[in-house]
């Protein structure tokens, strides 16, 4: 089944609450009435979303930052994907819209994209924008279609990206995430938080939170060219200062608040921990991904959850992620 034909048009959702008239482009709520629509006639979604409703948590307290980790045993598909060249390209594509399994529908997005709801949900509004094309896993060209669909999704929601080397479980096929924005305790330190400004130029203003487990770039912006400059920029020393020629490993977040886009950029030193390669009791099965380094860790293992505090989450993501050196390094290195 092509995209044409997965593609649900207004007259298929206004009996999921879509609105007539003007309404019914609104995007927000032909999103909502996509998941109304997806939760009765697509059984596994129906399932998973209310799997998802009895998923248990634990708080955790990473110095001042509020953390979940989330026991989900149905992201074992994810955490455990085998990413590498061989594995890929001999396993069908799951993002390919003849793949999709039949009752599987989607959100046309412009020209080159399909919302769609994510089958192994972390959070319970959690959508999959992919390309309609089977091409690979890059922000690089990416980021303005990455940045209008978050506008168009609006203030509810949010956006990520994560790289083909650091998260993403389809590196082969373009696509972006979608969750609502009160899911993500990153946005509340966000609100909460003293900021350290980086730089402040006429169209744009870049930051870090001084007081996250890890260090993270953050810019803000209402031109979107001028957030596409800066973060070419960004990524282009992230790379000179890790020694990568391609895409530097990096996950982002992003928001829109009014008219200003809110890029939050999580440079990575590696992929997984060493906890996830250990054997027996020093195994720790956590593979993050933009979700993860937000504040909401997921383990597919009953024991394994039982068995991650604070402590060896802290060191998890400490792992993971540029040390300070680097980052300042980094920060250097874009300002010269």
């Amino acid at each position: 089944m092509n995209w044409e034909k997965r593609f649900l048009k207004a007259a298929d959702l206004m009996p999921y609450g879509l609105p007539r008239g003007a309404e019914s482009q609104h995007l927000p709520l032909r999103v909502q009435a996509l998941l109304a629509q997806q939760r009765e006639t697509w059984p596994q979604l129906r399932n998973a979303l209310a799997d998802l409703q009895n998923v248990q948590t634990k708080p955790h307290q990473l110095g001042a930052a509020r953390w979940l980790t989330q026991f989900n045993p149905a992201r074992i598909v994810s955490t455990s994907a085998k990413v590498d060249a061989a594995t890929i390209a001999a396993r069908p594509c799951f993002l390919c819209a003849d793949n999709l399994p039949v009752e599987e529908m989607a959100l046309a997005f412009g020209d080159d994209y399909a919302i769609l709801c994510n089958p192994f949900p972390v959070l319970p509004q959690h959508l999959v924008i992919a390309h309609r094309q089977h091409t690979p896993q890059s922000i690089e060209q990416h980021l303005g279609a990455l940045l209008d669909v978050t506008k168009a999704l609006g203030e509810e929601f949010f956006t990520l990206y994560n790289g083909p080397r650091c998260g993403a479980s389809a590196p082969d096929h373009l696509h972006f995430q979608a969750c609502r924005y009160d899911d993500l305790p990153f946005f509340a330190h966000l609100a909460e938080w003293e900021i350290e400004p980086l730089d402040e130029a006429d169209d744009y203003v870049s930051y870090t939170l001084p007081d996250y487990p890890f260090r993270v770039l953050i810019a803000e912006s209402d031109d979107r060219a001028a957030l596409m400059k800066w973060f070419a920029r960004a990524t282009t020393t992230l790379a000179e200062v890790t020694h990568v020629e391609d895409e530097p490993l990096i996950n982002l977040i992003a928001a829109i608040d009014e008219d200003c886009w809110i890029v939050a950029l999580f440079a990575r030193s590696r992929h997984r921990p060493a906890c996830y390669f250990a054997e027996g009791d020093a195994q720790l099965l956590v593979s993050p991904a933009a979700l993860d380094l937000g504040g909401v860790a997921v383990v597919p293992h009953a024991e394994h959850f039982a068995r991650l505090d604070a402590r060896p989450l802290q060191s998890i993501i400490s792992e993971v992620t540029l040390s300070d050196a680097q980052f300042r390094q980094w920060i250097k290195t874009l300002e010269q």
